[in-house]
């Protein structure tokens, strides 16, 4: 293993260890195929709900690639409308790794901030948003490794696999494909294919028995493959991909035929109407050769895919896609309004008449009695619902945030699920339907930095001097209205730390539209967090907007030189740079330490330059600064190696210097210095000790929504949260080795 490599795999995997345990779940605001049957597991060659045993049948879509084409179908708002519309019980996020060629070569790689291997941290918070909106639908997502090459890329799968099955681990809704259509080219044959799984598979079943898909050679065409030399895992399905045009029911059916009279069960993750490579007109009548084929075997399944016909970013097009038209769609009214394909007519067709009723399902046996009433569903922006409960019955909600009975009324509060129990014990759902809320350009929970750069959830943008006052602002928008077509208004609740006015846009880097124009900005005044307070009234199809955003202003990152890097040096060898006795951006001073020691007999530092002693040695050498008036402070360790690694005779140093623990051997157990609880939004804690104490608050799906970092004094502190929206959050409070973990919801 490469040092580099070893060194990251130690931090990557602490970071994903602390961050993942403190991952909750969501709540289902609909009643979906998942309240139903559960987790998905296998029972023979049938896959099964582990709540009842019974076998499932799911048809739903697959997204296209995470790329730059399909990212706009990423979104919540779009799961939501197809649940709605389209009546899916399962949506695949195909996520795109490296390479897009179908032959397993290297050719054509994926945009790198569209691939796992280029941006794994945008992936993953794409994956968090998406899991967050396959739990508020109710219904399934496959996670897809989405390559042909997946054998070849068992390292970085292995470090995907084990985290994102840490941290949906309770989450029923998960499925995990953990290889999309292994090729000939790339050396995926069944036995490549098998070891990769059974590598693979351990990681995701040390944390959960959600179901596994399994790609089969060639395309994911020899499910019966799999099923002859199987793999060594409870809980697994082999996958079919057909496209009708191509493959026909009578040459690759029995591929599948195969495989359940074997004894194990199919998945048909990827199918499409046209040919293989997405284009030519539909086979309609091969394609319900297929579906009928399916629907008799209950074989769960997902349409390639949704997304428009022609890319509106390479103009490429696929008439497998869903609609059609060259612009993306991911609003509500674009996909209401939404044209489909020859394709997405027959798909829309085939999902919509099996659609189900879930609401009545959910409460399949209770739903009888003299108070049962039909499941009603109602938009948010109703006050109430008349007529349906029945006279003489006194009814309980499951969720009276969502609704609750008053007389002879359902009385409507927020948009979820809620399950009315009648004084008989009859049981009826109540569904009440999200309204759209509005939106201002570029307005969003932002950490702006005085580097320059400024971080929303969707974009990062810049903080600049956009009016020539002297201190830096972001820019939102030139409009007075929202972008749903409602006029707003902006409040600075903390203006000590940041304001907002519309001002004449002077600086150079003000677009040509924006030049000496009037745009709404931000304007930051000092280091900490402020709050930005939208109000827009209610406007056709929209709710009002009176929504409160978090604005943190940071000093800027310093850091080093980018000379200072992992090198190898050649004994008594030396560098004439890369170690400065100031910071880069803060003009600080450097103090340097090697393996953690002021001093080392393996190299002399001779600012900038360092020489390497006439021994084998690694030694590791971070450089600390002192936080300066507008940059933070700086810890930056790089690695060198003097000679050969492989004879360092300061190995052991080295080693203890990474892992503090090898060095240590437990004698007593120590008692956790740090309490913490919740008092309505105030968190309370107390510390034995005088030190720095970092509190971290995620939100339902592990994202991170708001750090702050003090010292604090030995006793009784408290925090207030009032300012966080309502909902449910993990609070980690944290000082030293000791760290306290609360479950805390908003109401």
């Amino acid at each position: 293993m490469k040092l580099t490599k070893l060194l990251t795999s130690l931090l990557a995997g602490a970071a994903i260890s602390a961050f993942a345990a403190d991952a909750p779940i969501a709540v289902p605001k609909k009643a979906g195929p998942v309240s139903y049957y559960g987790a998905l597991h296998t029972n023979g060659n049938k896959i099964v709900g582990a709540k009842n045993n019974l076998q499932v049948m799911l048809r739903g879509v697959s997204l296209f690639w995470s790329d730059a084409t399909g990212a706009a179908y990423y979104d919540p708002t779009v799961i939501s409308w197809a649940v709605d519309n389209l009546k899916i019980d399962v949506f695949r996020y195909a996520m795109a790794i490296e390479y897009y060629d179908s032959d397993g070569s290297t050719k054509n790689k994926v945009d790198a901030g569209n691939s796992y291997k280029g941006d794994p941290s945008g992936q993953m918070k794409m994956i968090d948003k998406m899991v967050k909106a396959a739990i508020e639908n109710d219904v399934y997502i496959i996670i897809d490794w989405h390559s042909h090459r997946a054998h070849l890329e068992t390292s970085i799968a292995k470090d995907f696999f084990k985290t994102v099955s840490e941290k949906y681990k309770d989450v029923p809704n998960v499925i995990y494909e953990i290889y999309n259509e292994p090729v000939s080219g790339s050396g995926g044959d069944w036995g490549n294919v098998k070891s990769y799984a059974n590598t693979i598979c351990p990681l995701i079943r040390a944390n959960t028995d959600n179901l596994i898909i399994v790609g089969t050679p060639n395309w994911s065409q020899h499910p019966e493959q799999g099923a002859r030399d199987p793999i060594n895992a409870k809980n697994i399905a082999y996958v079919l991909h057909f496209y009708a045009a191509t493959h026909s029911k009578g040459s690759y059916g029995g591929n599948v035929s195969s495989a359940l009279s074997a004894g194990y069960p199919v998945f048909i993750s990827e199918w499409g109407t046209t040919n293989a490579d997405g284009n030519g007109d539909p086979n309609t009548s091969a394609s319900s050769e297929w579906t009928s084929f399916m629907d008799q075997n209950n074989i769960p399944n997902c349409n390639w895919s949704l997304r428009q016909q022609t890319s509106d970013v390479d103009k490429k097009s696929e008439k497998s896609a869903i609609f059609a038209g060259d612009k993306s769609l991911h609003t509500i009214a674009e996909l209401d309004a939404a044209t489909y394909t020859s394709s997405g007519n027959f798909i829309k067709s085939y999902l919509t008449k099996n659609a189900r009723s879930w609401a009545d399902t959910l409460v399949k046996g209770k739903n009888s009695g003299s108070c049962a009433f039909k499941a009603t569903t109602a938009k948010q922006s109703a006050e109430k619902i008349s007529g349906v409960l029945k006279s003489g019955c006194t009814y309980t909600s499951s969720n009276e945030k969502v609704a609750s009975a008053s007389g002879s009324d359902i009385i409507i509060g927020d948009y979820g699920l809620a399950i009315f129990t009648g004084n008989d014990g009859s049981q009826s759902v109540v569904t009440i339907t999200q309204i759209a809320g509005q939106t201002i350009t570029n307005l969003e929970n932002a950490t702006c930095f005085y580097s320059g750069s400024c971080n929303t959830a969707t974009k990062t943008s810049r903080t600049l001097d956009f009016d020539g006052d002297g201190t830096k602002d972001f820019l939102l928008t030139m409009d007075s209205k929202t972008d749903q077509g409602s006029n707003f208004t902006l409040t600075a609740l903390d203006p000590t730390v940041v304001t907002v006015s519309k001002s004449k846009c002077t600086n150079s880097n003000c677009s040509g539209t924006q030049k000496n124009e009037q745009v709404w900005m931000l304007h930051f005044k000092s280091y900490g967090t402020g709050r930005i307070v939208a109000s827009a009234a209610a406007i056709t199809g929209f709710r009002a907007m009176q929504d409160t955003f978090e604005i943190t202003y940071k000093k800027g990152v310093d850091k080093m030189t980018n000379k200072f890097k992992d090198q190898k040096l050649a004994l008594g060898a030396s560098v004439a740079e890369g170690f400065p006795a100031k910071s880069l951006n803060g003009q600080s001073p450097v103090t340097y330490t090697f393996n953690g020691k002021p001093t080392t007999s393996y190299l002399t530092l001779q600012s900038p330059g360092l020489a390497a002693g006439n021994q084998n040695a690694i030694v590791a050498i971070t450089a600390t600064a002192p936080e300066s008036e507008n940059f933070s402070s700086l810890e930056q360790t790089i690695t060198v190696i003097i000679g050969d690694s492989a004879a360092a005779v300061n190995m052991q140093e080295y080693q203890e210097f990474l892992n503090p623990l090898i060095s240590i051997k437990p004698v007593r157990k120590i008692a956790n210095k740090l309490q913490a609880s919740m008092n309505g939004t105030t968190l309370h804690f107390t510390t034995k000790n005088t030190g720095l104490v970092n509190i971290d608050i995620y939100d339902v799906l592990g994202a991170s929504v708001m750090q702050k970092s003090d010292i604090y004094s030995a006793g009784s502190h408290a925090v207030d949260l009032k300012n966080l929206p309502n909902g449910s959050y993990t609070l980690v409070v944290r000082q030293g080795s000791h760290k306290a973990a609360i479950r805390w919801t908003n109401k």
